[in-house]
């Protein structure tokens, strides 16, 4: 199986183990991904990858390069995110093939997760760096917040990578050794009310006057249009960089 999937962060909050110890928590929306190519190493790419896609689309909302792509493919709907994923042997994976969070994770392993951080536009040295900033006595005026001195010495310019003002955040950020904590199927659909839950669904049909099929067929098609819309939300320990809804993989290590 490969390594990761595709997702985008929820938010954060804190759940709690089996001794009542408070772990805090960033929740993850990872997948479904559908296999959008498959690459090998014999083939003509020279090495072996699988591309996933994430976040159905209609074909019409995406450019012609894409559209292609996808058609050439043999998909019938677009992803809004592409992502491919480098695998050592050959996978058992077949274009249109979905993955879940619960093939490809298992709880209580150690993953990395990619993120883009929160831009915070162009800031100073001391909210950029941290910077501690001028002496604000001895005669000193309007210098308080201002970097050191960028001046001609040596070579007669700035080296490289020399900290000073400038764009903070939205930058690719990778964050490794994060332990996953759990891993929670959520059915497609609006859940329904606690008084509803213990009440079986032939009994729910007949108070409402439907016509009930029967039992086996039923359950059947409502088994299968759960699977479908499943979605999976992981609970990864600690934070991750990006805002709320942005996109991240998590692959395991």
């Amino acid at each position: 199986m490969i390594s990761g999937l595709i997702g985008k962060k929820l938010g954060m909050t804190r759940i709690f183990d089996d001794k009542g110890n408070v772990i805090p928590v960033t929740l993850l929306e990872v997948g479904p991904c559908t296999v959008v190519q498959v690459k090998s190493s014999s083939g003509k790419d020279g090495y072996g990858a699988v591309q996933l896609g994430f976040e159905p689309k209609k074909l019409e909302k995406v450019n012609k390069p894409y559209a292609g792509h996808f058609k050439k493919a043999g998909i019938k709907t677009a992803f809004r995110h592409l992502c491919e994923f480098r695998t050592a042997k050959e996978e058992a994976l077949a274009v249109g093939d979905e993955l879940t969070a619960e093939q490809v994770f298992k709880e209580n392993t150690i993953v990395k997760v990619q993120g883009t951080s929160i831009g915070r536009g162009f800031a100073g040295g001391m909210k950029r760096h941290g910077f501690h900033g001028s002496p604000s006595s001895h005669g000193a005026e309007k210098v308080h917040r201002r970097p050191m001195s960028a001046g001609s010495t040596d070579a007669q310019r700035v080296f490289k990578g020399k900290r000073s003002p400038g764009h903070m955040g939205d930058q690719s950020v990778t964050i490794r050794n994060l332990k996953l904590v759990k891993i929670k199927a959520l059915d497609a659909g609006v859940e329904e009310p606690e008084e509803l839950k213990n009440i079986p669904a032939q009994e729910t049909a007949e108070a409402q006057g439907a016509e009930t099929a029967p039992e086996g067929k039923e359950k059947k098609k409502s088994e299968v249009a759960k699977a479908k819309g499943r979605k999976y939300v992981v609970a990864v320990k600690g934070a991750i960089p990006g805002k709320k809804n942005s996109l991240v993989i998590i692959e395991n290590l």
